[in-house]
């Protein structure tokens, strides 16, 4: 036997918002039973583990430990960074490399670093 990851889990300040940022960015709704002010909010995509936001009284103040990296094999790596930047995300850090291989960490409104990576065999 073994696990499975059920959720990721995002401390923050407000669950609700933060959702919605990643609801865009996994192209998966926030679920009708959530509301603004909820202390925990939920998207279940259809595929992979859920997200799971929890309002904590702690800002956050380190870097992440663990981070989430995406792909996208529609638009590519700069595409999806673009794309990113446009529905509220920030730059962090930009690790492209002139041959185009390399990353990009990003942070969502809730200050969270995730990377953008390429996709396989591509862009």
């Amino acid at each position: 036997m073994t696990s499975i990851i059920r959720n990721v889990s995002f401390d923050c300040a407000d669950p609700y918002v933060l959702a919605i940022f990643w609801s865009e960015v996994v192209g998966h709704p926030v679920g009708p039973e959530f509301t603004p002010g909820d202390p925990e909010v939920l998207i279940v995509p259809p595929e992979g583990p859920r997200l799971y936001f929890q309002a904590v009284p702690e800002s956050k103040s380190v870097k992440n430990r663990v981070h989430v990296c995406l792909q996208s094999p529609d638009l590519g790596r700069d595409g999806e960074v673009g794309r990113l930047l446009e529905i509220g995300a920030t730059m962090f850090a930009d690790h492209r490399t002139p041959d185009g291989g390399g990353w990009v960490v990003l942070q969502d409104p809730g200050g969270n670093e995730f990377c953008v990576t390429r996709a396989e065999g591509g862009s």
